[in-house]
């Protein structure tokens, strides 16, 4: 099995100015309109990334859905993902050559979504 050479891929919730404090405390709140990106790796053999997102019920993740996203691009909306309805969501993102062969998945992020 192959290893990519920067199997972690950093990921963040970034939210069209509408964290602000609130996002450095505890979960991010944001709108459905919220953007999800992550550093870019510096292995330049990634073909896309792959973001799998699932809302949190009852302490565990619904059915992920998962988005491929083609490298060098890294971001996707929350909408491409599925996480627009109200709630909390968890997203990872994984790093993959165009083999498949795939990183680990990042460490889970929470944010949660509402429609005010």
């Amino acid at each position: 099995m192959k290893t990519l050479y920067d199997s972690s891929v950093t990921l963040c919730v970034a939210c069209c100015a509408v964290m602000g404090l609130a996002g450095c405390i505890g979960t991010p709140v944001v709108k459905p309109s919220c953007s999800i990106s992550w550093d870019r790796t510096a292995d330049w053999r990634i073909a896309e990334y792959r973001v799998k997102a699932g809302m949190l019920k009852e302490g565990k993740v619904d059915s992920k859905t998962l988005h491929k996203v083609a490298a060098p691009a890294t971001q996707v909306s929350c909408q491409e993902v599925g996480a627009q309805a109200e709630g909390v969501w968890q997203v990872t993102v994984e790093a993959c050559l165009q083999d498949n062969t795939c990183s680990s998945p990042s460490k889970p992020i929470s944010f949660k979504v509402v429609n005010n």
